[in-house]
């Protein structure tokens, strides 16, 4: 490495200044890397450098989240995905190449990270199923200051790593993009701020079409076929809940109306925050049934400006925690939608502030925990180091 190159200044120079509005940044550090991040009004680059950041897939907007988090230089990433390159995903996946397909995805992003993007970042990859291997997901993310959440499986597992994040007390971030849309995320995952479970829903997992329906049969083939429900827990859900219908048979409609509902409510409870780091396998939630990409499509534009926008608001979020000035008892402002028009050059956005829901079974549960001292809830989250940065 070039001996002016300084991509540890600020523990080396300990450059932990802040610029403030009117303020002058101090004269530069030859070399530095980040020069340009730290100059910037309220920011610190000494809490980026400390994160430890989840990746939970690498596709299309997971890899550009990675490469944005390595290129600010946090301190360590763990990757995390089951899939293998394909060539439809190369429009929008920045980190893979025509050479790359049939390679694994996540395998591939950590190499070309390394050889390509990485400045300080400790870079480590799964190639794995996150819910067959529930139990890897949660020793990862007790490493962890931040999960982003990129894994299209569901709502119900959105709602578990939720859960894990809130059990945790760190920061969970989703993104998500479709055609032209944005969808961002960000949860503190402190005691008393709102989770994922206080503005969204999870009954559309556990409801089937009449054509569904129509190929009713036995409990679990249908369920394994249609949702991919499975394991010794689900058989074990399965029958508690033939045993409160006190029922061995029942129809299609039976298991649309009484089964399903039982079946969710069972489930809501197996994933608080009390039991969610006990896993090994989560193979009894559902797995949405959801669109196919190719119905809608997707394009480079929305995945990386997607990816940037997942990684600012966290980084803003971050800021505005440590700020001085900053007035903690306002919610955190919470972007749910982006929409980028590619006909008129505009685009629109809907938000919405966190507001915790006092019903909410996720923090409901954490707060128990916390009252019984079951767990020990951070005060705060963000200022875990992680390894030694190389």
């Amino acid at each position: 490495m070039d001996s002016t190159v300084e991509v540890n200044a600020t523990s080396k120079f300990e450059l932990d200044y802040i610029v403030v509005e009117g303020q002058q940044p101090p004269l530069e550090t030859p070399g530095d890397v980040f020069d340009r991040q730290r100059v910037m009004k309220d920011f610190q680059q000494c809490l980026i450098e400390r994160q430890c950041a989840f990746v939970l897939g690498v596709g299309g907007i997971g890899s550009s989240i990675a490469m944005c988090l390595v290129r600010m230089g946090i301190d360590t990433i763990h990757l995390l995905d089951r899939d293998y390159v394909e060539a439809s995903n190369l429009n929008r996946q920045i980190l893979f190449s025509v050479t790359d397909i049939g390679r694994s995805k996540v395998e591939t992003a950590a190499q070309h990270l390394k050889e390509i993007h990485n400045l300080r970042t400790n870079i480590h990859y799964y190639h794995t199923d996150a819910v067959r291997n529930w139990s890897c997901v949660v020793e990862i993310a007790k490493k962890s200051t931040v999960i982003f959440n990129n894994i299209d499986y569901g709502a119900v597992f959105d709602y578990a790593v939720n859960s894990l994040c809130k059990s945790l007390g760190i920061i969970y971030i989703s993104g998500s993009t479709y055609a032209n849309n944005i969808d961002i995320n960000l949860y503190s995952g402190l005691l008393n701020d709102s989770c994922w479970a206080c503005v969204n829903l999870i009954n559309d997992s556990f409801k089937f079409t009449n054509q569904e329906l129509e190929i009713f049969n036995d409990i679990s083939s249908f369920l394994k076929e249609n949702c991919c429900i499975s394991g010794e827990k689900s058989r074990s859900i399965i029958e508690e809940c033939l045993q409160e219908l006190k029922t061995d048979v029942i129809s299609p409609t039976q298991f649309s109306t009484l089964f399903m509902p039982l079946y969710q409510e069972k489930l809501v409870g197996l994933l608080l925050p009390q039991y969610i780091e006990n896993y090994q396998s989560i193979e009894f939630i559902p797995k949405d049934r959801s669109f196919p990409t190719r119905t809608v499509g997707s394009w480079i534009g929305v995945c990386l400006s997607g990816s940037c926008l997942v990684v600012n608001t966290w980084m803003q979020y971050m800021m505005k925690i440590k700020r001085l000035t900053a007035d903690n008892n306002k919610s955190f402002h919470n972007w749910i939608q982006i929409n980028l028009s590619m006909f008129d050059g505009s685009y629109s956005t809907t938000g919405f502030p966190n507001e915790q829901d006092l019903n909410c079974p996720i923090c409901s549960n954490v707060k128990k925990m916390k009252e019984q001292k079951f767990i020990t809830i951070p005060a705060g989250n963000g200022d875990a180091g992680g390894a030694s940065s190389s």
